[in-house]
């Protein structure tokens, strides 16, 4: 996302300098030399319009380009590890052994569902203004059946005690649910947005917003989903591991587990 950023930025910033440079010939008849002078006028003004074009592009380009670009980075093998937080460890500890259960709200293609949001902005640009918050709806419904998973997991796992089972449960359901609302809604809702906006800008000035290019706002929009699912979610994890997860990670340490029929 950065590199193609700085490839657009930098290919319209060249393509303004050459476009508009001046040629260098002899001085001219006083009656072409005053054609020449508002010629030379047009000639500022369209270059004011692209560096403006430039400048709105390189601004709404900025801060996805940092969420994805931080996420790609923090998911590398060889990045140092952010210090786990302690609500996380202590997640990890009142774990049962693994019993190679699927997330199936995480590691399935249910996962997109909490991208229905993003789906609904890269499409609004052609369909009727209900479809978009039609599809936010869809992408809160997925993000409650997430947390009410976790919370019930919680309880019906056996993992804690009956004295600390509510208050361990409760702390679960709110991590998913602000985890979800940071992964699935608030950060890729951006992040499309914007790539929408930028591609419509482009098309606007380039008077190419009309027949079958009036579509290429909403194909980039959809192509660019599968590329920041990842990026994002880990944005989001080391996000909260180092922020909400330490607020409240005192109130699971008084979770007790039960080791009772955990293998």
């Amino acid at each position: 996302m950065v590199r193609v950023t700085a490839v657009i930025v930098a290919l319209l910033s060249v393509a303004g300098v050459s476009a508009f440079a001046p040629a260098r010939s002899a001085l001219p008849s006083p009656p072409a030399y005053g054609a020449r002078r508002r010629a030379r006028g047009a000639s500022s003004q369209l270059s004011m319009i692209d560096a403006g074009l430039v400048g709105s592009i390189a601004s709404a380009a900025a801060v996805p380009s940092v969420f994805v670009g931080t996420g790609s980075w923090l998911l590398r093998d060889d990045t140092p590890g952010v210090p786990e937080s302690e609500l996380t460890g202590l997640l990890e500890e009142n774990k049962p052994a693994d019993d190679g259960e699927v997330d199936i709200y995480r590691d399935t293609l249910l996962r997109y569902a909490g991208y229905a949001n993003e789906v609904g902005e890269a499409f609004g640009p052609i369909v009727p203004p209900v479809v978009v918050p039609a599809s936010y709806g869809v992408a809160i419904t997925y993000v409650a059946a997430d947390t009410l998973d976790k919370a019930k997991k919680a309880y019906s796992s056996g993992k804690y005690t009956p004295e600390s089972i509510t208050n361990c449960a409760i702390i679960e359901g709110i991590d998913a649910f602000i985890w979800q609302i940071a992964a699935s809604v608030a950060l890729p809702g951006y992040t499309i947005h914007q790539i929408v906006a930028i591609t419509i800008l482009v098309l606007d000035a380039l008077d190419l917003n009309d027949g079958p290019l009036k579509v290429l706002p909403t194909a980039i929009g959809l192509l660019t989903i599968p590329f920041i699912v990842k990026p994002l979610d880990e944005l989001a994890e080391v996000g909260m591991d180092v922020t909400l997860r330490k607020l409240w990670a005192p109130y699971l340490e008084s979770c007790e587990v039960s080791y009772e029929g955990i293998e």
